[in-house]
């Protein structure tokens, strides 16, 4: 069970022995999420929830500086009648809440959530995209030998790869020690262009920051 929060037995009972009576489900009831606080991140953590009465097909809405963001499917992981888990993104703080709802209309009342800044006093922020402004020679003559490639712009990451898809469809990607030069500005390799046309090339960065894209012409 993901936190300490529960229901008295008497509460509990009580619930149970009502729903029986009137022939239908109990709805659901959040009693505790953790971590508490939440620390406010770009990226999407798991919270763990703990109540009663939750249903399979259930779905979590979370109301967040005037949003509602639904996470439902893949997202909840680990469910029970009593805790589940389900990975949510809060990037800013500030005081959310937090419903859950059964497939059958049931639904829990609001539990607040109180979102805090990280260490920094900043949320956390995703790795900045890299950016490509251009590529030099942008127009050369087609052959059999590999030609000198240089890509210019900014934020280009060590361990990035250079996507080349060519005339016909056909992506070839280079990394490591086939790239010649790598600097936070500047990407510079060699490839064979070899078939006449456009060639489109792109940068990805190791978290998967895909840059834009910039052509060669080659006749």
């Amino acid at each position: 069970m993901y936190g300490g929060g529960m229901r008295t037995l008497p509460t509990v009972l009580a619930s149970v022995i009502l729903a029986g009576v009137l022939g239908v489900p109990e709805p659901p009831r959040v009693t505790a999420v953790t971590p508490s606080p939440i620390v406010a991140s770009a990226n999407p953590q798991s919270l763990g929830v703990d109540g009663t009465g939750f249903a399979a097909g259930l779905s979590v809405e979370v109301m967040f500086q005037g949003n509602t963001e639904v996470y439902s499917g893949a997202a909840i992981k680990g469910r029970s009648a009593t805790s589940f888990a389900v990975d949510v993104v809060l990037s800013q703080p500030g005081d959310a809440t937090l419903i859950v709802r059964n497939t059958d209309g049931g639904v829990s009342d609001p539990f607040p959530l109180k979102v805090q800044a990280g260490p920094t006093g900043q949320p956390e922020r995703r790795p900045t995209r890299p950016t490509i402004d251009r590529v030099a020679p942008d127009k050369v003559g087609k052959s059999s030998v590999p030609q000198a490639l240089t890509l210019s712009g900014n934020n280009f990451a060590a361990g990035l790869t250079v996507s080349i898809t060519d005339p016909t469809g056909s992506v070839t990607v280079l990394k490591g020690t086939a790239l010649d030069a790598v600097t936070p500005v500047m990407v510079r390799f060699s490839f064979v262009l070899d078939v006449p046309g456009e060639y489109t090339v792109a940068v990805t960065n190791p978290p998967g920051q895909m840059s834009n894209t910039v052509t060669i012409n080659v006749s």
